[in-house]
């Protein structure tokens, strides 16, 4: 089901955005988030029988020529789900660790029970892989050269440092969420900064246009991309740092159980996320 959905998208990509490279990522990305949260239990359950997280993932088709970020390790011959060797940007190191092409290249060693699927594929900019947890679909997204959004998701935020500190603040201060306190932490040795948060009651649609039919309160904005928001029932943890070729890198945890305690459950996974010196 999962690979039906993603060889659909992907004639629509390439029918429709030949001309946008980068509109066209959007654009999929947008697609899929409205088609598979409607469907994502169904589909996990269709292809996965895991113990603790069920995974799959929203994340775009990188398109053109992109040979030289193939896979070098193949997949195991039992043909493992856990092992999304042939997905374009993503090495196989063996032991549940995967390393992602971004542009900042990032190492994902999967914690026991957590099922690692990268769906119909990885952007220069970013990767997600969602699934279950517990009774909610939930996921990890990580991206790159993070801005804060525009209230309409097609442009930065105008008044925001382009910094990860600012990012977060100006999460945390959003009057369409309720956000929790702004704290400092560390991801991979890295200072960050980081806040939980939910829709605030009678926060409406939103005014981006995520999809043909449904709209969201953009957050992320990266130049030349759409932007990425909340909607419906979500619960997300922002986690920003600075990196190297990265500019402002923002690992994103959501939940739609709509309670930010259930966030601890991805824990584990946000732990598995390092980024390798050069």
């Amino acid at each position: 089901m999962i690979e039906q959905i993603a060889r659909t998208s992907a004639e629509q990509l390439r029918s429709e955005t030949m001309t946008d490279v980068e509109a066209g990522l959007a654009d999929l990305h947008v697609r899929q988030e409205r088609q598979h949260r409607r469907s994502r239990l169904a589909a996990v359950a269709a292809v996965v029988v895991a113990v603790g997280l069920g995974w799959s993932a929203r994340a775009a088709l990188p398109h053109g020529d992109d040979r030289g970020a193939r896979p070098i390790h193949p997949a195991p011959s039992n043909g493992s789900f856990e092992y999304p060797c042939d997905v374009i940007r993503v090495d196989c190191l063996g032991h549940r660790t995967y390393e992602i092409a971004l542009n900042r290249p990032v190492r994902w060693q999967v914690p026991s029970g957590f099922h690692l699927n990268f769906g119909n594929g990885v952007t220069p900019l970013g990767v997600e892989s969602y699934g279950s947890a517990g009774h909610a679909d939930a996921g990890v997204m990580v991206r790159e050269q993070v801005r804060a959004s525009s209230p309409t998701g097609n442009r930065a935020a105008s008044g925001v440092a382009n910094d990860p500190h600012a990012f977060v603040d100006w999460v945390a201060s959003r009057p369409f969420l309720r956000a929790g306190p702004v704290v400092r932490t560390e991801i991979d040795g890295h200072r960050a900064w980081q806040v939980q948060a939910t829709l605030a009651r009678g926060a409406g649609p939103g005014r981006a246009q995520c999809s043909s039919d449904a709209r969201c309160h953009p957050i992320t904005y990266v130049p030349g991309a759409l932007a990425w928001g909340m909607f419906g029932s979500e619960a997300a943890e922002f986690t920003a740092f600075r990196l190297p070729e990265a500019g402002t890198v923002v690992v994103w945890s959501w939940t739609f159980s709509g309670d930010t305690r259930d966030l601890a459950d991805l824990d584990g996974v946000v732990d598995g996320l390092s980024w390798p010196g050069r």
